[in-house]
């Protein structure tokens, strides 16, 4: 915590609500994990959630004046005071780190999304939270709110669909990994906007998901949270265009896997059983063309036109083995068999 801030002692009235609401924010949405380690500072900044030793810090006024049910509160000040808790309760309810994820973000983009996420959640989840805390009337203005939320809620939105609607998503990305936030949100994509076309689970569809994580790493991701919520409305609008241009690619180029070339490899293997080519050539594996696809990757030289060589080759087979059946079929005497005896062969 910053040296600004001042540790709440356990046994005081103002440590023993914020524990109280803690609780209730990590059962309104459990997870499984927990990293506060049980310390609350009061701060004359912000204050925030320490990823390295699980301190929580809150700013002064917020604690003394907002966790409170006395009737001469200030409304307002509980608001932004219980919309606090929910915000340190989301991030310290989450891991960061995904250890061998190949799509997990690693970089300050990351960062302010999970800032976003924790703000979103916060809003979402208000009115059911005070009321459950016992905290009647209060409303959630919107004022607290940075670029981060704008930025995450927008992104929120574009994901959400028919398959994985908004609280659904929500849930989700409370549960993080922090490092899987922008992951999280490219599956949901693919499955209300891709499902018709996607591939099934497997690095084929980690590979689509990739392709749509590219276009949300915008990179004023990380200032946001310091930022108003006009700058990161606009940062939404312009993820939303890149996001939709990818979706209509996708959607004009799919299939991932090669279908054509395992088609073209099936008749190619049953040519082969009865006509075999001098110099046999293979299509690539439907991986190998899916990954050439996704990176841009044009395929292997000779690749492309194999189908077509197949066929001019089946049709010779087939010319020479009917003449040579012909001319096995032809009696002794010259006739044809079928012909009138005495007119095969003579003019």
């Amino acid at each position: 915590m910053p040296e600004s801030g001042q540790r709440v002692p356990e046994d005081s009235q103002t440590y023993r609500e914020f524990a109280r609401l803690y609780d209730l924010a990590r059962r309104l949405r459990p997870t499984a994990v927990d990293r506060w380690n049980r310390e609350l500072y009061a701060t004359s900044d912000l204050g925030g959630f320490d990823q390295a030793s699980g301190a929580i810090g809150i700013h002064e006024q917020l604690l003394r004046e907002g966790l409170t049910r006395h009737p001469a509160a200030r409304p307002q000040l509980q608001a932004a005071a219980l919309a606090t808790v929910l915000d340190r309760g989301t991030r310290a309810g989450m891991a960061v780190n995904a250890p061998g994820e190949a799509n997990a973000v690693q970089t300050t983009e990351s960062r302010g999304l999970h800032s976003g996420v924790a703000s979103v959640r916060a809003a979402n989840d208000f009115e059911a939270f005070t009321e459950l805390a016992g905290y009647e009337g209060l409303a959630f203005d919107g004022q607290q709110h940075s670029g981060a939320y704008a930025a995450a809620n927008g992104l929120i939105e574009q994901a959400s669909g028919p398959r994985v609607d908004r609280r659904e998503l929500i849930g989700r990305l409370s549960q993080g990994p922090a490092v899987m936030h922008f992951d999280q949100l490219a599956e949901a994509v693919v499955r209300n906007r891709l499902q018709e076309v996607a591939p099934a689970e497997g690095r084929d569809r980690e590979a689509v998901r990739r392709e749509l994580i590219g276009t949300m790493l915008h990179p004023r991701w990380d200032s946001l949270a310091q930022r108003s919520p006009e700058a990161g409305r606009q940062v939404a609008e312009e993820i939303g265009r890149a996001l939709n241009a990818k979706v209509e690619e996708l959607r004009r180029t799919h299939p991932w896997t090669d279908r054509e070339g395992a088609e073209d490899g099936a008749r190619q293997q049953g040519v082969e059983q009865t006509a075999p080519q001098p110099e046999k050539r293979t299509e690539p594996s439907g991986e190998l063309a899916a990954a050439r696809f996704l990176s841009g990757v044009a395929p292997a030289a000779g690749a492309a036109g194999q189908g077509s060589a197949l066929g001019d080759g089946s049709r010779a087979a087939a010319a020479r083995a009917a003449g040579a059946a012909r001319g096995a079929s032809v009696r002794r005497d010259g006739s044809v068999p079928g012909a009138p005896r005495g007119s095969g062969g003579r003019g």
